[in-house]
């Protein structure tokens, strides 16, 4: 446990016991005593008694997310809370619920998440008022507008996939030709056979050493295609194992990397107090000079061990989340300080987290760098972020075939608020945009979402679903743009999206969407 942590433990501290709620000159106040009581017994005292008038399905459903708890790392939070994305969240935060003084609630509600998540029995709404230091303020004003502002973005969003997935339809209609029954499977594995080996580099430009895997297919033949996979945030690279065997056993060479400044072990030293940040600004221009010298020394390994097998003049780019950025700067996408920094001074992160992680790039020199690698040829990405960090014009300057692969069910990452833009500013051709319904982004998002749904299909059971989507559509994507292998080009419609679909979870996929939907509602 941290000294913080410990210090915030072991001090005196003035608890919250009234929460006065302000509209303009108008107020009320219940105290956290009520509260809790209508959590426990779901008796209505002093001025909850107002809640009478809600029908008993609404009382019972404010009731369940008050008694609501969920686990938390406290070390996790706490790290985080003193971050200068954390600091940035708890100020946006704070401008909502103030303290007694009427003033941002930012330090009072980092110290109460902090001891409400030192909880065992894990964090509930009723124990981090309790922790608050002070009494509290909520603005009603501003809370409504922003909950008016979430509600018109979650109906925006359904709006999107369902428009989204007629679209996928009628184009589907109109390839009714298109039979997948007697094609081969692309949710299976291939027949290649392949050895995977640990790569140890080091860059001595930059002093960083890069750890990596080579997936390499055993074959006789002279131009193996390469495949080159970017993480996420807090990640290993053996994060996406599953979709590098599936690509190896079809033929390709993989090339999967650890990305030092914000990797697993990164993350690791974060939490133990060795750094401030849980990842380096510099990552925006480390992580694609990390790909570019792994297939610098693919090209050496290529020359000395290898029997120049490989071919290293069309290398496709698979990116998750933070990889997903860096591939669409390796792509070309160009980081436009002026746009990101009107984004940071007049957007919330509270709807888009990713932002907070974007506007980390404005601790970077304004002096331009080239990042491009014009060995990356296509690009297939899950969740990427990087609609303020590009902009329109950044993300102008991607000219080579995109595949854009995104989940409806996104609070890191949002739909309408992050993926959609991005993907628009996009001009070059072709580009594709998969919206798989009912996936999660990662695991900690499935498993926040479920706590605020009644019922819920198996992590297992949707990563499977995941994997099928995703192992299908990337190879396919590949093969015709890095292999150049025609024969599947028919996979890349509409008509094999709806062939895939596992119900619920729907799949669509276009290469263009309505301006409409593009952003949400203010």
């Amino acid at each position: 446990m941290s000294a913080a942590v410990v210090l915030l433990l072991v001090l005196p501290v003035q608890a919250a016991e009234r929460i006065y709620f302000n509209y303009g000159l108008l107020g009320r106040s219940v105290t956290v005593e009520q509260l809790a009581i209508f959590a426990e017994t779901g008796e209505l005292e002093g001025s909850l008694a107002l809640l009478k008038w809600l029908n008993p399905e609404r009382r019972a459903q404010i009731q369940a997310v008050l008694q609501l708890r969920y686990p938390v790392d406290p070390i996790m939070v706490d790290r985080f809370a003193y971050t200068s994305s954390g600091e940035r969240l708890f100020r946006e935060l704070g401008e909502l619920i103030q303290s007694e003084a009427y003033q941002n609630g930012a330090r009072g509600l980092r110290s109460a998440a902090i001891l409400a998540t030192a909880n065992p029995d894990g964090v509930s709404i009723i124990g981090f008022l309790q922790q608050f230091p002070t009494d509290m303020r909520i603005d009603l004003q501003r809370v409504l507008a922003f909950a008016q502002r979430v509600s018109g973005i979650l109906k925006q969003t359904q709006q999107a996939v369902v428009s989204l997935n007629q679209q996928t339809a009628q184009a589907a209609s109109q390839e009714s030709g298109l039979s997948f029954e007697q094609l081969p499977d692309l949710r299976q594995s291939g027949s290649f056979v392949y050895q995977k080996q640990s790569l140890e580099l080091y860059d001595t430009e930059r002093q960083r050493q890069i750890l990596g895997d080579l997936y390499l297919p055993i074959t006789e033949n002279t131009a193996i295609p390469v495949i080159v996979m970017s993480n996420g945030l807090g990640a290993g690279r053996d994060r996406f194992d599953e979709i590098a065997h599936h690509l190896a056993s079809h033929g390709f060479a993989i090339a999967t990397l650890d990305h030092p400044g914000s990797d697993r072990q990164r993350l690791r030293e974060f939490y133990a107090g060795l750094h401030r940040e849980n990842f380096d600004a510099s990552e925006y221009l480390d992580r694609p000079k990390d790909i570019s010298f792994l297939l610098d020394q693919l090209e050496q390994l290529n020359q000395t061990q290898l029997g120049q097998r490989l071919n290293l003049e069309r290398v496709g780019i698979f990116g998750y989340s933070f990889g997903g950025s860096t591939a669409l700067s390796l792509a070309g996408a160009e980081i436009d300080f002026a746009y990101l920094q009107q984004d940071c001074q007049t957007e919330t992160g509270l709807v888009n987290i990713s932002l907070i992680y974007q506007c980390r790039a404005l601790e970077l020199p304004r002096d331009p760098v080239a990042l491009k690698d014009e060995r990356i040829q296509a690009a297939f990405m899950f969740v990427p972020f990087g609609k303020s960090l590009f902009g329109t014009t950044g993300m102008a300057e991607v000219t080579i075939p995109i595949f854009w692969e995104v989940t409806d069910l996104d609070i890191l990452t949002p739909l309408v608020v992050e993926q959609l833009p991005a993907f628009a500013a996009l001009t070059t051709t072709p580009r594709y945009l998969s919206v798989t319904q009912g996936l999660p982004h990662a695991r900690v998002t499935y498993d926040i979402l479920g706590r605020f749904t009644a019922a819920k299909t198996p992590w297992e059971d949707l990563k499977a679903i995941a994997h099928n989507y995703q192992n299908a559509l990337s190879l396919a994507f590949f093969k015709v743009y890095i292999e150049q292998d025609e024969r599947y080009r028919s996979y890349l419609t509409a008509a094999y999206a709806k062939a895939l679909t596992q119900a619920p979870y729907s799949l669509s996929l276009v290469q263009t969407i309505d301006e409409e939907i593009i952003q949400p509602d203010n």
